[in-house]
């Protein structure tokens, strides 16, 4: 059972006291009766504060949905139609988006990642004059350290380089950081944050040491330093609290229901979701239902039950990335193409319309509102980072393949042989591959393909809806068009 941090719930304790919804995500001179001169913050207030990081910080609600959705559909093996979300996701599928549009490009990756960035700031510059002790106040600002830096990671790996704020008197118009100083930033903060965080976590949801070496882990992945891919993978491995989750007979789909979430250890940071709270809550679910007659599953694992509801728009799985999965990988019993309907008669979808139940249907769902959880990294994520990196700095060997291996034998995929790897590029190429079947729908395909140099040739030859025109310049997205006409400083990326 998780017990979470009060995230969303917490803004209600600091109302009044902190203005977290203000209109510029930059101020931060309304504080209500609170000042630096008052004397020492309460422990209360100081909670209240570092709820407002994590309510700013986390990804779950229509932005977590957004994150997932850009990261997937942006790529190859993943689309989304009908409703009307689905003119909203073809700027993203058919890579016309620009400064402007969609618009929460702005909302979802540059206002609310900035207004973390504010409330961390303020939490840092208030905390020294509190009332926590010192083991607390060390253990705050760790964690309030790593939010802030994640958020910064993570913009870095939409944008590249952004403004660099970390004071609440940092100017309006701050120019962009050079790259150099957004990756030590980025890279200082988490290892000096890793240091006074917990191994594991009191609340669910909040920071640990794991979930800092992971984000550095992926950090340093995607930036190619695979030495430190390697450094950070083992850091988490030694710490010992980390494993693939295997109970079941289909552990695959078993970690990806609700029941499951707080109890494996395969989770190594997560975003949490509620169905109980609509700001909150993963709609995912709701959006990849084969279609609005779906009674149950063929085989009966799934029967639809009176308090799900099935929304209008449609997530689906191309056939070619379905048939790309051995036949007994349980990672693609997850992909649906049969169904039931509501008049008992079986349903064969039609070509390219596969269902993806990556996220089990959630019992306790409320209309389209799902608790499945964000989940930013998993300890397979670990193992095929270590493989990737391993791989680039030594090529092909037993240790590489045994990595990929532990990860492909809980899916009871079949074993890879060292043989039939001789080149690093031939291996590199399987472990991308591993990693499409392993983290579909997870927000990771985007980052892999731009990593692996092909982003931009999956779109333009895709075998079902290429887009010949597809631009280099995309690997990057644009500075949101209107802090370009606010901020006189800014450099818009190239292209856009």
């Amino acid at each position: 059972m998780k017990k979470f941090i009060n995230i969303k719930l917490g803004i209600l304790t600091i109302l009044g006291l902190m203005c977290t919804q203000c209109e510029d995500p930059l101020k931060t001179e309304v504080y209500g009766e609170y000042s630096l001169v008052d004397g020492p913050a309460s422990k209360g207030f100081m909670d209240g504060l570092l709820n407002g990081v994590y309510a700013e910080f986390q990804f779950n609600g229509v932005q977590g949905r957004d994150f997932f959705y850009f990261s997937d559909f942006s790529g190859d093996h993943l689309y989304n139609e009908r409703g009307g979300l689905s003119r909203v996701t073809a700027f993203v599928q058919n890579w016309n988006w620009d400064a402007q549009n969609p618009s929460w490009f702005r909302d979802d990756f540059w206002t609310k990642p900035y207004a973390a960035i504010r409330n961390a700031n303020f939490f840092l510059e208030v905390v020294d004059n509190s009332e926590l002790s010192a083991e607390e106040k060390n253990q705050y600002k760790a964690e309030v350290r790593f939010a802030r830096a994640t958020t910064y990671a993570f913009m870095y790996n939409w944008f590249g380089s952004v403004p660099l704020r970390t004071s609440s008197s940092d100017p309006a118009d701050m120019e962009r950081a050079s790259d150099d100083e957004m990756r030590e930033f980025i890279e200082t903060e988490l290892a000096d944050a890793a240091k006074d965080l917990p191994i594991t976590a009191e609340e669910f949801g909040r920071a640990t040491q794991g979930a800092a070496y992971g984000i550095l882990m992926k950090h340093y992945l995607n930036t190619k330093n695979w030495d430190k891919v390697v450094e950070y993978a083992n850091l988490i491995q030694d710490l010992g609290v980390y494993s693939l989750y295997t109970a079941g007979s289909n552990p695959y789909r078993n970690l990806f229901k609700v029941s499951t979430e707080g109890s494996e250890n395969e989770t190594i940071y997560s975003f949490p979701a509620t169905s109980l709270i609509e700001s909150t809550a993963n709609a995912i679910m709701s959006h990849s239902y084969p279609e609005s007659n779906y009674k149950a599953l063929v085989n009966g694992d799934d029967v639809k039950l009176s308090n799900q509801s099935i929304s209008g728009t449609k997530n689906r799985a191309y056939d070619f990335f379905l048939n790309s999965f051995e036949p007994n990988d349980d990672r693609k019993k997850q992909i649906i193409n049969q169904y039931i309907n509501s008049e008992d008669e079986v349903v064969t979808q039609a070509p390219d319309k596969n269902a993806v139940f990556k996220y089990w249907p959630d019992p306790n769902m409320l209309e389209w509102k799902s608790g499945h959880d964000f989940r930013i990294i998993r300890y397979a994520d670990v193992l095929l980072s270590k493989a990737e990196a391993l791989n680039e700095i030594n090529g092909p060997t037993q240790e590489v393949i045994d990595l990929i291996n532990e990860v492909r034998g809980r899916a009871k995929a079949s074993v890879l042989e060292l043989a039939d790897y001789p080149s690093t590029e031939g291996l590199r190429d399987a472990i991308l591959e591993e990693r499409g079947w392993e983290f579909y729908f997870e927000g990771k395909r985007r980052e892999d393909l731009i990593r692996h140099g092909k982003f931009v040739s999956a779109k333009k030859n895709h075998p079902i809806h290429p887009v010949p025109s597809a631009e280099d310049f995309r690997v990057l997205m644009p500075i949101p068009q209107e802090e370009i006409d606010v901020n006189p400083n800014m450099v818009q990326n190239p292209g856009y």
